[in-house]
């Protein structure tokens, strides 16, 4: 066995081969470090002493039908120059008391595109956790450093990742990257970001997320100058809510008998009136006529959704707001008092939409790739691998399973 097949195979350089054996589908090579190729792992000085201590198994990238695994004959080096004492060091492992080489985690992260966690680590004859930990190892360098100088617009927005456990996930909206990763759902899970944003150059201009006020608020302490808009997404989705909950709570104040009426009508009140079919539609004729307040806050659904229908420009979608509001308090329904307040707080930045035309349904997208992602785990144990799986989310194929 030739020193040059060591390297070109195994990238294993500086050793000589000394014997090889087979045991079943086990070939093991075992090898010695090249006279005059000893150095000092403190001061890198060639002038050392080396004595043999034993031996150390390492695995190696498979051949063919055959795991590989070195047995390297392992020395103990004293240094003459700066004295000290030390094991020798293997320039082929990705790091100290690692028991595999660097070809095999490349070959590792090449198949992970491809395989599963577990198809992987039965090929190459690893534990399910050291591909995990191989591939976390990976993603950790490929993810160290994520620069903002090109970015312009970002998007914020919270996903549920089970457990009573949420993340906020900020993303580039023009390339898709994924920016930042903060536990929790509040304006203190970005404070990591906001440090970043104060040490790196950036182009922020414009910032897409919900119509929660712990964004709003720190948006505008940390990016004053960026332009927020709540897009149409999150505003009719918003509205839908207020519609549930008065669908809810007239419910409650029916009899039992009563309530037949409602029950199963949820999606008539909340799909697009055009949308609906010749039954739900009578049906929804009829509990506007029946109930009050459902059918005052489901008219006012659907003028909601006509002002992003119908608004061409920023100032004809603000008159229409502005009259819209005039309009929900005039119901007296207490659900479309509280929208009318939302959206007359939150104007400056629903109307910004028509400027920007930035929309966040990318992200609301992007939320279901992390649930798809999640699922297909199973749940993840390791959170700090599972944000850096999230990290590589964009460039994953959702089609194949992990």
């Amino acid at each position: 066995m030739s020193t040059s097949l060591l390297y070109h195979t195994q990238k294993v350089r500086d050793f000589h081969h000394l014997n090889h054996s087979y045991s079943g589908e086990l070939l093991t090579w075992t090898i010695i470090r090249a006279p005059g190729k000893f150095h000092c792992s403190s001061c890198k000085s060639p002038r050392v002493s080396a004595t043999r201590t034993g031996t150390r198994e390492i695995k190696g990238l498979p051949s063919g039908c055959l795991k590989v695994q070195f047995s390297v004959i392992m020395h103990r080096l004293k240094c003459h120059n700066c004295g000290a004492f030390n094991m020798e060091d293997l320039d082929f492992i990705p790091r100290k008391k690692c028991h595999f080489t660097k070809k095999l985690a490349e070959n590792v992260i090449r198949l992970r595109s491809e395989m599963t966690i577990s198809a992987v680590a039965k090929y190459m004859g690893l534990h399910w956790n050291t591909v995990k930990d191989i591939e976390k190892e990976h993603l950790k360098k490929k993810y160290a450093s994520i620069p903002l100088r090109e970015v312009t617009a970002i998007g914020i927005d919270e996903v549920y990742v089970g457990k009573n456990k949420f993340l906020t996930i900020v993303r580039d909206m023009n390339k898709g990257d994924v920016l930042f990763i903060g536990d929790g759902k509040s304006g203190e899970s970005l404070a990591p970001f906001a440090k970043r944003l104060r040490r790196m150059k950036h182009r922020i201009l414009t910032i897409a997320m919900d119509l929660g006020n712990p964004f709003t608020a720190w948006a505008k302490e940390h990016l004053p100058e960026a332009t927020i808009v709540y897009d149409n997404f999150h505003v009719i989705q918003l509205m839908n809510n207020k519609v549930n909950a008065v669908r809810r709570r007239t419910m409650n104040e029916l009899e039992e008998t009563d309530k037949r009426a409602l029950k199963g009508q949820m999606h008539t009140l909340l799909r697009n009136e055009e949308d609906l079919g010749q039954n739900a539609t009578q049906s929804l004729t009829v509990i506007r006529n029946t109930y009050h307040d459902l059918g005052e806050i489901s008219l006012m659904k659907e003028c909601l959704r006509n002002v992003y229908i119908i608004a061409e420009f920023e100032e004809h979608a603000r008159l229409a707001f502005i009259r819209w509001i005039s309009l929900a308090i005039e119901t007296g329904v207490p659900e479309l008092k509280t929208m009318a307040k939302t959206i007359k707080g939150k104007l400056e930045g629903i109307v910004a939409y028509w400027k920007s035309k930035l929309t966040s349904a990318s992200m609301e997208g992007f939320n279901n790739k992390i649930g798809w992602l999640n699922r297909q785990a199973y749940g993840y144990r390791d959170m700090e691998y599972f944000k850096f799986k999230i990290y590589d989310l964009p460039k994953t194929k959702v089609e194949k399973k992990l």
